[in-house]
């Protein structure tokens, strides 16, 4: 869509705000709308909407009607709005869920520390404390090097710039490299039974399950060795599949079981 400038000038020069508001949204929504729905496509969240973003845009242009000086590029400018407000809530929304998973495997730690204590937790939250602690070892499977110590010292409780000085180089390393773990970690955690479902392999399958169960590769040989499955094997399938699954939740955070299925095809 292009500017109508006629109708840009006509908003830039009125007094009577209605009248702004209305040529303005008239024109302009469904491009609007268009933007901010593309950009959310992969970043759905129950709390945001993209209808609630573009009444936003439009509020924020009209505040700001007056500092525009170019009415041929007033649409551009209408979706530079759009497009920061998308990102803000796309960032906050991803915070929101990064930070509701971290504090359920930071309680992991928690629990465990405390675990004589509870004697009067209930038959159901120590259940599901069990499950939880159960998912973070698996995650940690997925993880090597520098990313796993990252997330066993997050586990630990420590700070970001308490991990920077283990594994280095600044905090704001540390941070970088942690957000890059939570993009794709998050969704596989959230997802990571129907992943494994959706493995098309039934090797791939018995492999993985044992290796996020955190059996040695000698052990998961010796079980594979009846079908010819050699460590080597074993490693390259198990590297396969957790760049797959990585890819796929980098891809579609929101569904990397979809992901996985498509691209199987």
């Amino acid at each position: 869509m292009e500017d109508n400038v006629r109708i840009n000038r006509q908003f830039l020069q009125t007094d009577d705000q209605e009248k702004a508001c209305a040529l303005l949204f008239n024109t302009y929504h469904e491009a609007v709308f268009a933007k901010v729905d593309g950009m959310m496509r992969n970043h759905i969240d129950p709390a945001v909407d993209a209808a609630d973003i573009v009444q936003e845009t439009f509020i924020k242009a009209m505040e700001k009607r007056h500092q525009v000086r170019e009415p041929e590029k007033l649409l551009r400018w209408l979706l530079k709005i759009a497009t920061n407000l998308t990102r803000n809530e796309i960032r906050d929304a991803e915070r929101r869920t990064g930070d509701t998973f971290l504090e359920s495997l930071e309680s992991l730690s928690i629990n465990e520390r405390n675990a004589h204590y509870a004697t009067s937790i209930s038959e159901t939250d120590a259940e599901q404390a069990e499950a939880n602690r159960y998912l973070a070892r698996q995650l940690l499977c997925l993880l090597q090097g520098k990313n796993r110590k990252v997330l066993e010292l997050k586990l630990a409780g420590a700070e970001i710039k308490e991990i920077a000085e283990t594994v280095g180089p600044n905090a704001v390393a540390v941070q970088k490299r942690w957000e890059r773990i939570l993009e794709w970690l998050i969704p596989i955690g959230l997802n990571l039974e129907e992943l494994m479902d959706c493995l098309p392999e039934e090797n791939d399958r018995k492999i993985m399950e044992r290796y996020l169960d955190g059996q040695p590769l000698s052990e998961i040989v010796k079980a594979m060795k009846t079908i010819g499955i050699s460590r080597s094997d074993v490693k390259k399938r198990v590297k396969r599949v957790i760049a797959q699954w990585k890819e796929a939740a980098k891809d579609n955070p929101t569904d990397p079981v979809s992901e996985m299925v498509n691209n199987e095809r």
